[in-house]
């Protein structure tokens, strides 16, 4: 059998060796589930299932061996040497049953030792949430952990509340973004928007960040470059792979034209989810700018008798002027030179992932602890990871709000995040903010519902929240708030900003002027948008909406709306006087 396997790297390496993606994979492959660091030294327990096997074969071969033999069971060495295999075969199913008893604990071990959960001071007390680590725990260092936990896999609690990063609120949802960046990019046939590729970059300036998408190609077509959208126009613009940055391949090209065979033969200890690929335009003007490609990449790594990810740091890809990619490797990247995500966002999951198993196996199994990202419908599609910044240190964060694990509760009762614009050295910490449970309780769906009504008594337009409706996905920002986006075909018309503990005036914001009804109705006022009062600080309950429709100002309607007033009126009229007309003898 591992001359089966040498044979088959043989082929795949010498024969094959311009499909990278094969000689990568399968040695990838080798190492997860049988060598995690190299050798038999230890191996995974499907090592040991294929040693046992392999052994039963060996004790079959010495018993033959014995019997023809004619030295018989009688014969001292027969003995030892029968004995000597039937250990051996005993000791490989204990390998296999140690091994896959430990096997996903281990992976939790290991992200959990980069995972602190920050749990607030005072109040009522420990929030329910965490109460399986903080029931079984000492005390810690008093400066990264002041508890630890006493289970077999390290925990860490900070007593600290959730600092106030104040982030920068996004201007667009990620269903809008979408809808405008694949509608309006792309020149070439045979070029697609790549749709994991799809990247908010945010900016330290109010309101300037972009949706970012990479327009790939497709069999022999090359990349196109990077589609642009501020969120706010209809228009797209596009950093072409031309000229002196030629681009001659695609991550979904074939033969030749096939990036990803020529970043696994160049990389081969690298690898990447393709919802860490994004692009941005290297220079002021998107037309003239250079195109650029970035590759947050992670790489195996033996752990226990297994294996698990951990960033390594970034691809850069860029033009040439003979269109071979210019593909740059670097290990280590700081805060600040790169305008997106350093970490990669599939190892962030991971990270999310594993909380559950900060209490052992048994809160984790038998109390179902952990944090798991909300169902609710209005973000579906995109429920965490957003990439935001902070207005307090300038840093890139990944935020996610979570709900409990195994329950159909959706309170938001924690919030994850890590620093995502640094990357190199391991893990980043993944901090886990518990809310206190005698805080504002904070519930998606109720979220959605507070800005369908506070907009249908704003502007007397009735809109549908959810996957598919016009109310598409909540985002927090700042300390407590929150803001929804209002879709209507498919681009962002409006948003909503709300508190989640309902004591700052909601604000909201038509994008282009009138607010428009679905379906082409008349055009309802836009309303002023509010001023929010400071984060954090309650203010006076929101003043009864200004009446709209028939009951508003008739100087405020238009001649259609006063004609259908004015018909709704002359038949509740009429209505009325035929009820008090007196009964005919």
């Amino acid at each position: 059998m591992p001359l089966v396997a040498a044979l088959v790297w043989l082929v795949k390496h010498a024969v094959f060796g311009g499909f990278g993606q094969q000689d990568q994979s399968y040695v990838l492959f080798i190492e997860r589930d049988f060598f995690p660091h190299g050798g038999p030294l230890d191996a995974a327990p499907l090592f040991w299932v294929w040693a046992a096997i392999g052994l039963c074969g060996t004790v079959g071969a010495v018993a033959y061996v014995v019997q023809e033999s004619g030295a018989g069971y009688g014969d001292r060495r027969s003995r030892l040497a029968l004995a000597a295999v039937l250990l051996a075969v005993a000791g490989s199913l204990v390998r296999v049953g140690t091994g896959l008893w430990d096997d996903d604990k281990d992976e939790g071990r290991y992200y959990a030792a980069a995972t602190v959960l920050d749990v607030p001071a005072g109040g009522a007390g420990t929030p329910r949430s965490v109460l399986p680590v903080t029931g079984h725990s000492r005390a810690g260092d008093g400066g990264r952990c002041d508890l630890v936990g006493t289970a077999d896999v390290p925990a860490c609690v900070k007593t600290a509340p959730m600092p106030d990063f104040d982030f920068e609120a996004r201007t667009a949802s990620y269903a809008a973004a979408t809808k405008a960046l694949t509608d309006s990019a792309g020149l070439t046939s045979g070029v697609h928007l790549m749709g994991h590729s799809l990247h908010y970059l945010p900016d330290a300036s109010p309101g300037g960040g972009v949706w970012t998408a990479v327009l790939d190609g497709s069999g022999e077509q090359p990349m196109e470059g990077v589609a642009v959208w501020d969120g706010r126009s209809n228009s797209v613009a596009t950093c072409a792979f031309r000229g002196e940055h030629a681009f001659g391949r695609a991550f979904d090209g074939t033969g030749a034209a096939s990036l990803r065979n020529l970043l696994a033969e160049r990389f081969p200890g690298l690898v990447y989810s393709d919802q860490d690929i994004w692009g941005y335009c290297d220079g002021a003007d998107p037309r003239t700018a250079q195109p650029v490609v970035v590759i947050s990449v992670a790489r195996q790594r033996g752990w226990h008798q297994r294996t698990v990810l951990e960033p390594a740091g970034v691809l850069e890809l860029r033009g040439s002027p003979d269109g071979r990619p210019d593909a740059t490797y670097r290990a280590q990247v700081a805060p600040g030179e790169l305008p997106g995500a350093a970490y990669p966002a599939s190892v962030v999951r991971s990270q999310i992932h594993e909380i559950q198993w900060l209490g052992g196996r048994g809160a984790k199994d038998d109390r179902g602890f952990g944090y798991a990202h909300t169902s609710a419908s209005t973000n579906a599609v995109n429920p965490g990871e957003f990439l935001l910044r902070s207005k307090a240190d300038g840093h890139l964060y990944y935020v996610t709000p979570l709900v409990p694990r195994e329950s159909s509760s959706q309170l938001v009762v924690a919030f994850a995040v890590l620093q995502a614009d640094r990357a190199g050295g391991g893990l980043n910490d993944l901090h886990v903010y518990v809310r206190g449970d005698d805080g504002p309780s904070v519930n998606l769906d109720v979220l959605a519902s507070r800005m369908v009504s506070y907009m249908a008594q704003q502007t007397s337009i009735t809109i549908s929240a959810g996957q598919g409706g016009a109310l598409q996905e909540i985002v927090p920002f700042g300390r407590d708030m929150w803001r929804g986006f209002v879709d209507f075909n498919g681009q962002t018309q409006d948003y909503i900003d709300l508190s989640g503990d309902a004591t700052v005036t909601p604000n909201l914001v038509s994008l282009r002027g009138d607010i428009t009804a679905p379906g082409g109705g008349q055009p309802a006022p836009a309303p002023t948008p509010a001023t929010p009062a400071p984060t954090g600080q309650p203010s006076a309950p929101p003043s009864a909406a200004p009446v709209a429709g028939c009951g508003g100002d008739p100087g405020q309607l238009t001649t259609g709306q006063l004609a259908a007033c004015v018909a709704e009126l002359s038949k509740a009229l009429q209505g009325r006087v035929q009820d008090q007309a007196p009964a005919r003898p």
